[in-house]
């Protein structure tokens, strides 16, 4: 077959571009989504974005608009898959409006979400940068301890400093969402989140 001068530009052209969208998505998708927080019920990752189908109905349902949408930033094959930003609200799981029955996983058409006894979720653990803590600074702040739904999850030292116990934290973001500096001295982090096993 005879290629023209006109055909091998026009191929050179769309090697390039699929060439340039490869590389970009390899940037994209190396940037850590390890540290996705997911609703509670969340099932593990790799089926969780198999069964999601981006459909947006539990950030609909979540009272307190704390499920969000992933970004680019997040990864490339994870966009638009929901996840807990505790800037925007605090996940009321274990206290508060869905206490009682968990809305976004009532709701999820496809089991990405799983209906879990609240005793059992724990979707990441809180990471404190003591420059912005403004206990760290000296001054008087116990609203970490003061808002967590978990006693044992937050204690306030004998400097009046906060110590978190990762064993103990939920992840529900409630002290992320009442840290009173800005930008917060608490990070939630996915580091020790229990997922639903997929058959």
């Amino acid at each position: 077959m005879k290629i023209t001068r006109r055909k091998l530009f026009k191929l050179l052209a769309v090697g390039a571009s699929a060439l340039g969208i490869f590389k970009l998505s390899a940037l994209i998708s190396s940037r850590a989504r390890a540290d996705i927080v997911r609703p509670p019920g969340a099932v593990e990752e790799e089926y969780f974005n198999r069964l999601c189908i981006r459909c947006g109905i539990c950030l609909e349902v979540c009272p307190t608009k704390a499920i969000v949408f992933t970004t680019f930033d997040d990864g490339i094959d994870v966009v638009d898959t929901p996840k807990i930003d505790p800037l925007i609200g605090p996940c009321e799981f274990y206290r508060g409006r869905c206490e009682e029955i968990q809305l976004c996983s009532k709701y999820c058409p496809t089991g990405a979400l799983q209906q879990v006894d609240r005793e059992k979720v724990q979707m990441g653990t809180i990471e404190l940068i003591q420059d912005l803590c403004i206990a760290e600074e000296g001054a008087e702040c116990v609203v970490c301890d003061e808002m967590c739904p978990i006693p044992e999850a937050v204690e306030i030292a004998e400097d009046l400093k906060p110590l978190f116990y990762d064993e103990e934290c939920i992840g529900c973001g409630i002290c992320v969402y009442h840290c009173p500096p800005e930008p917060k001295a608490l990070v939630l982090r996915s580091k020790g989140a229990k997922r639903v096993k997929w058959m």
